[in-house]
C-alpha cells in the first residue's frame, strides 16, 4: 500500500499540475454552456408567433377550432408552462379558390401553414389536413389535434342543449397530483422533477465513469510507449502500480468535478435557490440515502471500469487503439441510459431488478430504481456485495493482464494470448 500511495500521489500531482487539466477544467464547462446557450437561443428564435389559417366548409367549426387554439396558449401561459405562440386566422366557408390562394400564401411565406377541415354531409368528425412548406414541419400537430377534438365535442354538446359555460367546464384540464409510497406512507412527489433528477444523476455517473476510466487507459498506453514501466517495475509490484494509477487518476477526476460543482453553486446560487424553493433538493427526490448510494456506486463503478480500462490499455501499443474497445466498455452503462424511461416506469419489473443486480449495469440502473421507488434493503445489500466482489475480481483479473501486457510491444494482444498471460501470472 505504501508503494500504491506513492504512485497515486505522483499520478495525482502530475495531472493536477498539467496544462491539460487546467484547460479541460475550463473548456469542458464552456463547451456545455455554449451547447445549452445555442439551444436556448434557437428556442427563442423559433419561438416567434406562428401564423396559420383554419379553413373549413363549416364556419362554426372553424371558429371553434380557432378559439381552442388560442385558449390553449392562454391556459398554458397562466400555468407557467411554455408553449409556442400562434396567430390563427379563419377562412370559412372556404372554396377551391380560397385553398389555392392559401397555397400561394404558404409558398410566399406569408403564413406558416393552414389547417383544412372538410366536414362531409352527415358526418361529425371532419377530415383534417395541415398544409405547410415542408413535409417535416410537425409544429403543433398534437396541439391542433386536441383543438379539433375539443371543437367537435363542443359543437355536438351545444347542439344537444348543453350550455357554453357547461361545455367549457367539462373540457377544462384536470390538475393531477402525483404521490409515491415510501416506507409504508404516501408522500407527495413530482414526476417531472423526479425524472430530471434521475436523468442528471445517471448522466453524471455515465460521464464520470467513462471519461475518467478512459483517462486511465490513455495513461497506461502513454507510459507503456515511453518505457517508463520498465523502470517502475524494478521497484514495485504490478498490483501496486495499477492500484496507485487508479487512485491517482480517480482523485484527479474527483477534484475536477468538485471544482465544477463549487463553481456552479457560486455562480448560480440565487437562481438555484429560487428553483429549489422551500423543499430543497428533497423536492426532486434527492435524499441523503440516495446521495450516499450515489457516491458508493460512483466509486465502485469507477474502480470497476477503470480496472478494465487499465487491463485493455495494457494489451495495445498505440493510444489510437484505445478508442476501439471504448464502446465495448461503455455499452453496459449505455443500457441504463437508453432504457431510462422503462426503468423509471417499471422499477420493480423482473428485467429491471436483474439489470440492477448485474455489476456492469448496476451503478446507473440501481440509482435510477432508487429514484423511482423504495428499493428493498436486501436488494441494496446484495447489489453492494455483488459490486464489491465483482470489482475485486476485475482488479485481480486486470492486474494479471497488466503484469504481462505492459511489457509486450509491437502488436495488439489476441484473446488466446490474454488467456496465456493469466496462466503465466
Amino acid at each position: 500500500m505504501h508503494d500504491a500511495w506513492l504512485i497515486a500521489k505522483r499520478e495525482y500531482l502530475e495531472r493536477v499540475r498539467s496544462k491539460t487539466f487546467r484547460i479541460s477544467t475550463v473548456l469542458i464547462p464552456v463547451v456545455f454552456a455554449l451547447i445549452f446557450g445555442l439551444g436556448a437561443i434557437s428556442g427563442k428564435v423559433s419561438g416567434r408567433p406562428r401564423t396559420i389559417v383554419v379553413a373549413s366548409n363549416d364556419p362554426a367549426l372553424a371558429q371553434s377550432v380557432r378559439t381552442e387554439l388560442t385558449h390553449q396558449h392562454s391556459t398554458r401561459a397562466s400555468n407557467s408552462q411554455p408553449i409556442e405562440p400562434m396567430q390563427v386566422g379563419v377562412v370559412a366557408p372556404a372554396s377551391a379558390a380560397d385553398l389555392a390562394s392559401l397555397n400561394r400564401d404558404v409558398q410566399r411565406k406569408t403564413i406558416d401553414g393552414y389547417l383544412w377541415l372538410d366536414v362531409g354531409s352527415g358526418q361529425v368528425r371532419p377530415q383534417a389536413t395541415y398544409v405547410s412548406r415542408g413535409s417535416a414541419d410537425m409544429f403543433g400537430e398534437e396541439r391542433m389535434r386536441n383543438a379539433i377534438v375539443h371543437a367537435v365535442t363542443r359543437e355536438e354538446l351545444m347542439k344537444r342543449g348543453v350550455s357554453s359555460a357547461e361545455v367549457h367546464d367539462m373540457l377544462q384540464s384536470v390538475d393531477l397530483k402525483t404521490m409515491a409510497v415510501k416506507d409504508g406512507r404516501t408522500r407527495t412527489s413530482d414526476a417531472h422533477k423526479g425524472f430530471w433528477s434521475a436523468y442528471v444523476m445517471a448522466f453524471v455517473l455515465y460521464f464520470a465513469i467513462v471519461f475518467y476510466g478512459m483517462n486511465v487507459a490513455q495513461s497506461v498506453v502513454a507510459e507503456k510507449t515511453s518505457r517508463v514501466f520498465e523502470v517502475l517495475l524494478a521497484s514495485t509490484r504490478p498490483e501496486s502500480l495499477m492500484a496507485g494509477k487508479l487512485l491517482g487518476v480517480g482523485a484527479a477526476g474527483l477534484t475536477q468535478m468538485a471544482i465544477w460543482i463549487v463553481a456552479v453553486f457560486l455562480l448560480s446560487a440565487p437562481a438555484l435557490g429560487a428553483q429549489l424553493g422551500h423543499g430543497g433538493i428533497a423536492s426532486y427526490g434527492v435524499t441523503p440515502l440516495r446521495l450516499a448510494f450515489f457516491v458508493i456506486y460512483f466509486l465502485l463503478g469507477f474502480f470497476f471500469y477503470s480496472a478494465l480500462s487499465a487491463a485493455f490499455g495494457a494489451t495495445v501499443s498505440q493510444p489510437s487503439e484505445v478508442q476501439q474497445f471504448a464502446m465495448v466498455l461503455v455499452l453496459p452503462l449505455l443500457v441504463g441510459i437508453i432504457l431510462i424511461v422503462y426503468i423509471l416506469g417499471n422499477p420493480a419489473a423482473l428485467p429491471v431488478v436483474l439489470l440492477s443486480l448485474f455489476p456492469p449495469c448496476m451503478p446507473v440502473v440501481m440509482c435510477l430504481r432508487m429514484s423511482a421507488m423504495a428499493v428493498p434493503w436486501w436488494q441494496l445489500g446484495l447489489s453492494l456485495a455483488l459490486m464489491l466482489a465483482s470489482t475485486y475480481a476485475v482488479l485481480w483479473f486486470a492486474s494479471r493482464i497488466y503484469r504481462v501486457g505492459i511489457l509486450m510491444y509491437g502488436k495488439r494482444a489476441t484473446l488466446p494470448e490474454i488467456v496465456r498471460w493469466l496462466r503465466y501470472s
